[in-house]
Order: structure tokens, then sequence, then C-alpha cells
């Protein structure tokens, strides 16, 4: 649970951000007036203010000698998906749209306690300025990244969950992605773990990410029994 030791201190701890995100029922009304009343409750603590802007797809028909015949497709934006509050110091942030709440936070993360109750803040004060009552969705996100290991070295030195390669494929690893979802019985809810090899400031790095989402939520009724699935 969320109160016990949750291991040793790391000297280099490989989590890059950790993300816990609420959606709410889609069909329900819903008023872009509060990503403002909720940036006036907590613009002491996220101060920065910006849009994420959403594309959509065009297609157009070419009608002159500049433009040759046939559809072509270009991206338009087609208006805010989602407003983004942020801390001053950029290691944590507030993400507010139709339907959805996420709270983003990059290192250095505090520990379990503390962006439990960041995000249960946060929780409540988006309550208190949305009418929006059914929770459809939560999800608990840890995306970790890992130096990658020089050529040659086995990759199971550094994870567990490792390519499973033999005869013929039993070679040296460039690069790999692997992705499994995971049924879980307690709380009912889905694990998405994905490893593989990646660019991070032109650097290769291992990433291990870990997603545990779940639709089974409709009975968590008020913020208490939120924090115990968060548990």
């Amino acid at each position: 649970a969320g109160n016990k030791p949750m291991g040793e201190k790391l000297k280099n701890p490989p989590l890059v951000e950790a993300v816990c995100e609420f959606r709410f029922d889609p069909a329900a009304a819903w008023d872009w007036a509060i990503p403002g009343q909720l940036y006036d409750k907590i613009s002491g603590d996220f101060p920065v203010k910006a849009q994420m802007q959403s594309l959509g797809l065009a297609l157009q028909v070419g009608a002159s000698p500049a433009q040759p015949q046939g559809i072509r497709a270009t991206q338009v934006q087609t208006g805010p998906e989602r407003v983004q509050l942020k801390r001053a110091d950029g290691s944590a942030m507030v993400q507010v749209g139709p339907h959805l709440l996420a709270v983003n936070h990059l290192r250095p993360y505090p520990d379990w306690q503390r962006f439990r109750s960041l995000a249960m803040r946060m929780f409540g004060a988006y309550a208190s300025v949305s009418t929006e009552s059914g929770l459809k969705q939560i999800g608990l996100r840890y995306i970790n990244q890992i130096e990658a290991p020089e050529a040659g070295c086995k990759i199971d030195g550094y994870i567990t969950v490792t390519p499973s390669l033999s005869n013929y494929l039993a070679k040296e690893v460039a690069a790999f992605f692997q992705r499994y979802e995971l049924i879980v019985e307690q709380p009912k809810a889905t694990l998405i773990h994905q490893t593989g090899f990646q660019f991070r400031e032109n650097k290769p790095v291992i990433f291990v990410d870990l997603d545990l989402v779940s639709n089974q939520v409709a009975a968590l009724k008020n913020a208490l029994a939120v924090e115990d699935w968060l548990n």
C-alpha cells in the first residue's frame, strides 16, 4: 500500500516521469471555462499556462498548375486539445481538457506519498470547479530511462524482461521494442509494460514504461475511494 516503504533510495534513480490521469464521462457536458477556473485555484503552484493544439486532416483537390490534380491531405489546427498548467521550474504540471485531468511529475520525483498527495489535491480542485461526477478511467504511469549499455553488453544485466531469442536469432541485439498488456486482478486493471531502446538528447537509453489503466472505477464515488484505489 501507499504508506509502506517503496524500497531503497537509488543513487541514480531511473524515473523520468510519473503521471496520474483521470478521465470522466465523455457524454457529459463540459465547459472550456473549467481550465481558467482551475488555474485561478492552483496558479500559486502552477503559474505557467500553455495550450496543446489538436491537429486534424483536411482533404484538398488540386486545381491549378502549381497544385496538380489529385487528393492530398494537409494538417490543420482544430483548436485547443488541453491546457497545461506548469510549475515555474518545470518539475510538474497539471493538464486539463474535455473530461480529462492529468498530473505529471518530472525529475526530481519526490516520493509516492507526496506525488499521491499532489494528485489528490488537484483532483479535489478540479472537482470544485467541474460538474462532472462519473469517473470512467484512472491511469497511473511510471516512465524510467536507463543509460544504454555499451555495444555487446547483455541487456538482462539491466532489465529483467528481455527479448527471448534462441537458435538462429541468438544474435547481438542492436535495438528492440516490446510491449505486453497484463491482466491485473486487484484492482481490476491492465498493466501495459513496454521496454526498448530510444534516443534522448542524442544518447541511446533503455526505457521501461509501466502504465496501469482501469475503466472499472465507476464505484469510486468520493476522493477517499479514489485515494484507496491509487494506493
